[in-house]
């Protein structure tokens, strides 16, 4: 088992334990145990692709690594292909719920009489989450078929999804070939910080905070990259739902507010009458 993947398992074993925690509390009208854990993997799992989404922005800007297209896309990319090499039933689980967050964001979008913007960094809510559906069906499309059905993805469309993947996986791999570190090589200093919290974010930062999130990330990078310089990962109260990495301050931001909005996404899909389910049907 690599560094990664007993990372990985640390925080897997957390969120577990944090859902049998919350489901010995007063039960939650309307949700039940098994709903209120698939609550916390869903919001957990999202959070966690988020950042490893903002750690591929730090890796390209702090490696000057090169981007053939658009890097969010990129972003997107890394997040996927790390996730998938976990190899877990909890990292597959995150990915669909990645995906389903991004329908349900898409969903929300046109409820709101929200028109698309094409002129957008990101790629369409709806396109990010079918980037996601293809890679998992690229890596493994036997253990995904059900994911491919239930999507209608095409027998051709299938097919090239093959291609994506190894196409982009050997990509990751060869661009940062060189900034491996080596088990003899010092670790940078990655420093982690959760800022102050009012209302009902005093309660994400406590819970953050109890599975490690941060120093888990943290942890990660510094053992298996060779950064240039030192760098701060940092949960804090934004003012709205967010997550950035700034160059300047070479910092990894993760604002409470955006575990608050992956909250309200899962109850948004469970309103629809199309809740999670772990075979990752579409909402």
């Amino acid at each position: 088992m690599s560094e990664a993947q007993a990372r990985a398992m640390q925080f897997e074993t957390s969120v577990v334990e944090l859902a049998k925690r919350l489901n010995e509390g007063p039960p939650v009208p309307g949700l039940s145990r098994q709903k209120r854990t698939e609550r916390v993997e869903f919001v957990a799992g999202n959070v966690r692709f988020v950042a490893n989404h903002e750690l591929a922005h730090a890796l390209v800007a702090e490696l000057k690594l090169p981007v053939l297209g658009r890097e969010e896309d990129t972003a997107d990319v890394y997040a996927i292909l790390k996730a998938l090499r976990l190899r877990s039933k909890f990292s597959d689980r995150t990915l669909v719920s990645a995906s389903k967050a991004w329908f349900v964001s898409a969903g929300r979008g046109r409820r709101r009489g929200e028109s698309s913007t094409y002129y957008e960094r990101h790629s369409l809510d709806e396109q990010r989450a079918y980037q996601i559906i293809c890679l998992m069906v690229g890596f493994d499309p036997t253990k995904f078929k059900a994911l491919a059905d239930a999507h209608k993805l095409p027998e051709d469309r299938r097919q090239s999804c093959g291609w994506d993947f190894d196409t982009t996986a050997a990509s990751w791999d060869r661009v940062m070939a060189p900034y491996l570190r080596a088990a003899q090589q010092p670790k940078t200093t990655i420093e982690v910080n959760y800022g102050e919290a009012a209302g009902s974010l005093v309660a994400v930062a406590r819970v953050f905070r109890e599975i490690r999130f941060l120093e888990t990330l943290a942890e990660f990078a510094a053992e298996t990259y060779l950064w240039p310089a030192p760098i701060k990962m940092e949960m804090r109260t934004c003012g709205y739902s967010n997550a950035s990495w700034t160059n300047q301050t070479r910092t990894l931001l993760i604002c409470y507010e955006m575990v608050e909005d992956f909250a309200q996404l899962f109850r948004e899909l469970e309103q629809s009458g199309k809740p999670l389910n772990r075979a990752g049907g579409r909402s």
